[in-house]
């Protein structure tokens, strides 16, 4: 597979959102950030966006590409933010730093998030809260965004994906923050959307038909056929359905999004609420510190064996704590590129021709 220097894919990926509409500071903010999920090696929530699923809600109207978000209300450790329905990226950056800002102050805070369109990937939240020293936690829904989930005994498409996240710093333990960002479903939606692009099947237990059987077509589930399955498959989707009801839930009633049953579904909307705690208004560094570094040792003595499987994310001779693979990706991909299959090269070159920035990519 080809592989594009970051830099390079930053600047294509900017001229493009330049090309939809989006003032250059913004551009270049969301480029980053889409970039960053490339890095990590969740391509699903990066530049493939632009051509998968931005330049139609840019088309349609429901992104604002010159918007950005608004801080509509505070009081003491509690913030409403408005993202006015421009880019997710700008949203969460905002929504993060206000939450951080308002920790800082008060040792705790939540923030509610409306109108963020797509706020990308929750995981650059976590991790950027995590730097700054802050526990994170982030519960989304999607705004009544295309149906794509079903519920335990069904194949009806009832909910959506609606992820939860985590970050934890590493004080000084780990080089890396850990942190946990994963849909309450089987899978992203993102994941099956961007094996579509790469002409890959889908792996079987992700979905669900009308007969009972996976749908290992990824244009036939873009298409409508099936739904995937909430967490756990069809063993235990009970947890990940009540999961899933929990998140859908709680950012509508704090984030202010309306959920499914409330209007009919069409382009993701997220609606949020991020809670950021300041660990050290109930325990000092050192004393945090040890304790990541004993459930690390820990963990990473457990016994593997080639009999049992394991993700592809975390193959390998010891296991990697949740947010290790990113950190291990990002920094092979800084030095060696970023794969991009060819199909997702053509897809970028052709909705740059179509904004008429074509000439403004050097991604051969």
């Amino acid at each position: 597979m080809p592989t594009i220097e970051p830099e390079r894919l930053t600047e294509a990926a900017t001229a493009i959102l330049e090309g939809m509409g989006t003032p250059p500071a913004q551009a270049a903010t969301v480029a980053a950030s889409l970039v960053d999920a490339d890095l990590s090696g969740h391509g699903s929530h990066g530049t493939i966006r632009l051509s998968s699923s931005y330049a139609g809600m840019v088309s349609s109207g429901h992104i604002e590409p010159a918007q950005t978000p608004t801080v509509t209300a505070v009081d003491g450790s509690t913030v409403q933010v408005d993202g006015r329905r421009g880019f997710g990226q700008l949203t969460g950056r905002e929504a993060v730093d206000v939450g951080i800002e308002t920790a800082a102050e008060h040792g705790v805070s939540v923030v509610g998030i409306r109108n963020g369109s797509h706020l990308g990937r929750i995981g650059e939240w976590a991790a950027r809260a995590a730097d700054h020293g802050m526990i994170f936690v982030a519960l989304v829904n999607t705004g009544l965004a295309t149906k794509t989930v079903t519920v335990p005994g069904s194949a009806e498409r009832l909910l959506s994906t609606n992820p939860i996240g985590f970050g934890i710093p590493g004080f000084d333990a780990l080089e890396f923050p850990v942190v946990v960002d994963q849909a309450t479903s089987q899978v992203a939606h993102g994941k099956i959307t961007a094996r579509s692009v790469d002409k890959d099947e889908v792996p079987p237990g992700w979905t669900i038909d009308d007969n009972g059987e996976p749908v290992r077509d990824a244009g036939q589930f873009e298409d409508g056929v099936g739904a995937i399955l909430p967490l756990g498959g069809t063993n235990t989707g009970h947890k990940g359905f009540g999961l899933a009801v929990a998140m859908e839930l709680i950012a509508g009633i704090l984030g202010g999004s309306r959920v499914f049953g409330q209007g009919e579904s069409g382009n993701v909307n997220n609606g949020a609420a991020f809670f950021v705690v300041d660990p050290l208004v109930f325990t000092d560094r050192e004393t945090a510190g040890s304790r990541v570094a004993a459930l690390a040792e820990h963990l990473r003595a457990a016994d593997h064996s080639t009999a049992v499987p394991t993700p592809d994310s975390m193959k390998g001779d010891k296991l990697l704590l949740p947010g290790e693979p990113e950190h291990m990706t990002a920094q092979e991909r800084r030095d060696t590129g970023i794969p991009v299959s060819v199909e997702r090269i053509a897809a970028m070159q052709d909705t740059a021709a179509e904004l008429g920035v074509r000439a403004r990519l050097n991604l051969e």
